[in-house]
């Protein structure tokens, strides 16, 4: 008879092995090489302080009704920018979920220096103050639960902060 303890080992082991095959290490065909260079001045607003505030919740909806929430995950304010919109429709097309497989030659060092960052609460809730007006995109973690793997599928929201007026969003990822 064989031990359930063995069972398990293998079943995670052809899990891996799968996953590996069928994703091709989460990456499919070449990287994406972006013809936008990032533009430090144009994302600048980014530092700037405001009297706005983004806050809002960020989940999704699985096929069973059930609610997975950007629990203690992280989430991401990008200012809008040439640069930043030839990424996002590269990752997310037209839609509000990330597109399996996307991944790029490089990234310029200085993109992640212009972009905020905080971490959704238990709940799902996120807030970021003293924004300054300006187009922005957010982006939400949201973890999928796996025995076998640590995944994190992002979802998006556009967003426009203007006259100082601060905006709430409900993230749904579609």
């Amino acid at each position: 008879m064989v031990s359930p303890n063995w069972c398990r080992a293998l079943c995670a082991l052809a899990m891996l092995l799968m996953l590996t095959v069928v994703t091709g290490c989460a990456s499919y065909g070449p990287p994406i090489v972006l013809t936008a260079r990032f533009d430090p001045q144009a994302a600048a607003f980014i530092n700037a302080s405001g009297r706005a505030k983004i806050s809002g919740q960020a989940f999704i909806r699985q096929n069973d009704g059930k609610l997975l929430r950007a629990t203690g995950t992280d989430v991401f304010l990008v200012p809008r920018t040439a640069y930043a919109d030839a990424r996002i429709a590269a990752i997310y097309g037209d839609g509000k979920q990330a597109m399996a497989g996307r991944a790029f030659a490089d990234t310029d060092p200085l993109y992640d220096r212009f972009t905020r960052q905080t971490i959704a609460s238990s709940g799902g809730s996120f807030s970021f103050d003293h924004v300054a007006d300006g187009a922005y995109y957010v982006i939400a973690m949201i973890h999928l639960p796996s025995d076998y793997s640590f995944y994190q599928m992002p979802i998006l929201e556009r967003v426009t902060v203007a006259g100082g007026k601060s905006v709430r969003l409900v993230m749904r990822g579609y």
